[in-house]
């Protein structure tokens, strides 16, 4: 296992590409988080944490399949404060050979009830056995704005200074990224988001996604990506001041990845 894990380091890079970690609901429904509020916002289109009501704690555990040791974890937590909002992520991916670290501040405001704007602060780690470890620092930009009840639309850019880690030794880079979504309350019980994702150096990926409210306890979830196709499904759980939900992401490529999400409103 362990020149596997070599050779993945060594030719295949991207595969060990440490994407922001959407939480349950918003990768259950194919990723879309550029135009859909949640507390995972945080890591898609910080803008979205302003329609939080109250401070708010996630924990996220993602586990990939093709490999018995690399996994996903990610802590999210936002405080709301009149029309000002402030959060904090944490996430960590990969084994104990290869690993990536993420630690993000951001800061969102309201200007009235239609749109909203954020910028968050990235800490980046990254550790590889037997190389030492690098780090680098970047910024996320997002804004989101209400049409309407049902039309809501964003807009997130992730990196735009193109910043990098500072060793030369490593070819894994700080990913920029530009993501525009919308999202549409067809009714009370349905929400349909869509996301256009142009990674720079990568093809341009177009996301899909549902939720359908089945009772106020429980939602479906489900989505898709075209570049790579990708095929995502999930449910969540909203008894209380308790959130849970859960997801799986199908990658023909890299198999399934199953993860969990819970999270605790205040």
């Amino acid at each position: 296992m362990k020149i596997w894990y070599a050779l993945l380091i060594l030719f295949f890079p991207n595969y060990l590409f440490a994407q922001n970690n959407y939480g349950g609901r918003l990768t259950a429904m194919g990723n879309n988080g550029a135009a859909v509020s949640d507390i995972w916002s945080l890591q898609a289109n910080p803008s979205g944490i302003t329609a939080l009501t109250q401070s708010t704690v996630a924990l996220n555990y993602i586990k990939h399949l093709f490999s018995d040791e690399i996994s996903t974890q990610g802590l999210v937590a936002v405080v709301p404060f009149k029309n000002n909002f402030v959060g904090i992520g944490l996430q960590r991916y990969g084994f104990s050979e290869y690993n990536q670290n993420k630690i993000n501040f951001a800061y969102a405001k309201k200007f009235g009830n239609s749109f909203s704007a954020a910028i968050a602060v990235n800490y980046h780690q990254l550790k590889i056995a037997n190389y030492g470890s690098s780090t680098g620092f970047s910024i996320d930009v997002g804004a989101m704005y209400r049409l309407n009840k049902e039309f809501s639309f964003g807009a997130f850019v992730s990196n735009p200074s193109k910043q990098k880690f500072n060793s030369s030794k490593v070819l894994t880079e700080i990913p920029t990224s530009f993501n525009i979504g919308a999202s549409y309350f067809a009714s009370d019980r349905v929400l349909i988001a869509t996301s256009v994702i142009k990674i720079l150096n990568y093809p341009i990926d177009v996301s899909l996604g549902i939720e359908y409210k089945i009772i106020n306890l429980l939602s479906l979830r489900g989505g898709f990506s075209v570049k790579p196709f990708k095929q995502y499904a999930g449910f969540g759980l909203n008894y209380n001041k308790i959130l849970l939900d859960m997801a799986t992401i199908y990658d023909a490529n890299l198999g399934y990845a199953p993860q969990i999400t819970i999270g605790y409103a205040f």
